[in-house]
């Protein structure tokens, strides 16, 4: 089985999208050949008994709580039909995009987003529900029926059946930038109501240690951008320093506003994202976003340089990389098509320093396996993203935590502090 996951790995971090039918004598060789090995040695092989441990170990249900929880939810669901079919004036299939699009926009005289390409009936996904919240009070009540039977279908009913201890399988090979996913059930997208059924063993905390801003701080290194790296290791709110930057004020006179703006546009810019995207999110104009990416790229010019060093050199190798050697292929780069070319664009932009972040993670996990495997005090549950998530008997908790925030602090180094932030509860939810 070891040699199977090792023959995995070593196609898939060939060709994360295609992994190619190689001997693993024939992968090791094109790894080396490729300064893949570092990755593949130092970081994916290591992580196999990790996995394996975290997986054996699980995470324990309460049951108790979880029944309480689908019968909350049932009842929200009833409630929330009950004012949808009152405002629509009659009962209809809420599963039926004809009935719902006959509803909203023959009954109700709403105005439409888009058609349904394949059926021709005017389209009720979450993106068209979204635009019209404020032209019809049952929008917003079918957006909420919708988010709950999801939470009550996909997750809440499934764990009724579950066993005490959730031991769910961990893939390390989920995504082509080297970030894990689950299955059996999927922990990395557990609804944060849903965190409540999930308890600590007897005499044991959860606690949560989380990069703080980590990608921000990967794109401030690896760039090199002076402004971004200055505000960083002076502790300065980077999502207010960059509002008011763009909007050309002072520190202190950014409001919430203006820095929940900013905070979109500095993580839509590490995914590449242009100003169609931007003005959605941000809710402003074509304009106003094009305004506010420039004065972004202007303040922080070293970010905007190795972007497009980054798609450059991506188009003349046909990959990109980052700092370990990982690689993600990109033909698609060259494509005629301007969707395909522009989505590959966004993917080399963004590889080199979502990759290395999930690197840090890995790293951090194979550190504190080479201290506490044999430690039955400490447990290591989950990797969610940027977060790790301990179970740590109570009476170590004091002198356990600060170790553990050395090891994730200290996993890598970079011109910018890595940072985590701490929490601990008796429930997962009390970590949120």
């Amino acid at each position: 089985m070891f040699e199977e996951e090792k023959q995995k790995i070593a196609n898939w971090l060939l060709n994360p999208d295609h992994p190619e039918s190689l001997s693993l004598e024939e992968a090791e060789e094109r790894l080396r050949t490729l300064s893949l090995w570092k990755v593949y040695e130092e970081i994916e092989v290591p992580l196999f008994p990790i996995l394996k441990d975290m997986s054996a170990t699980g995470i324990r249900l309460d049951h108790s709580r979880l029944a309480s929880l689908a019968k909350e939810l049932k009842d929200e669901i009833a409630k929330e039909t009950k004012e949808i079919f009152a405002l629509a004036g009659g009962e209809f299939n809420l599963n039926s995009p004809k009935q719902v699009a006959d509803i909203l926009f023959t009954n109700l005289g709403l105005k439409p987003l888009k058609k349904n390409s394949k059926s021709g009936t005017s389209s009720t996904d979450y993106e068209t529900l979204v635009s019209l919240k404020a032209a019809h009070p049952i929008v917003e009540h079918l957006l909420k029926s919708r988010e709950l039977i999801k939470i009550e279908g996909t997750y809440v009913s499934k764990l009724l059946s579950a066993p005490e201890r959730i031991h769910a399988v961990f893939n390390q090979m989920g995504a082509a930038t080297g970030r894990f996913s689950s299955h059996d059930p999927n922990m990395q997208n557990i609804p944060p109501v849903v965190k409540q059924v999930f308890i600590p063993s007897d005499g044991f905390t959860f606690v949560s240690l989380d990069y703080s801003q980590i990608e921000l701080r990967l794109i401030a290194s690896l760039s090199g951008d002076e402004t971004m790296i200055a505000a960083f290791k002076k502790g300065i709110d980077i999502h207010r320093l960059t509002a008011s930057k763009i909007f050309k004020i002072p520190l202190q006179e950014v409001d919430d506003r203006m820095r929940g703006m900013a905070k979109t546009l500095n993580f839509g810019i590490i995914y590449g994202m242009g100003s169609v995207a931007f003005s959605k999110q941000a809710g402003v104009t074509r304009k106003e976003a094009e305004a506010f990416i420039k004065e972004y790229f202007k303040n922080f010019s070293a970010i905007k340089n190795y972007e497009e060093d980054i798609v450059m050199q991506a188009l003349q190798v046909g990959y990109t990389e980052n700092i370990h050697g990982r690689k993600r292929f990109l033909p698609d780069l060259a494509s005629r098509n301007s969707f395909l070319a522009n989505n590959a664009r966004r993917a080399a932009i963004n590889m080199p320093v979502q990759s290395l972040g999930a690197d840090v993670i890995k790293l951090a996990m194979i550190k504190f396996w080479e201290k506490y495997h044999a430690n039955s005090s400490v447990k290591l549950l989950l990797s969610i993203h940027d977060e790790l998530l301990f179970e740590i008997k109570d009476s170590k908790i004091d002198l356990v935590i600060p170790d553990l925030i050395k090891i994730m602090e200290s996993v890598l180094s970079l011109s910018v502090p890595l940072k985590v932030d701490v929490a601990k509860g008796k429930r997962w939810s009390d970590l949120s």
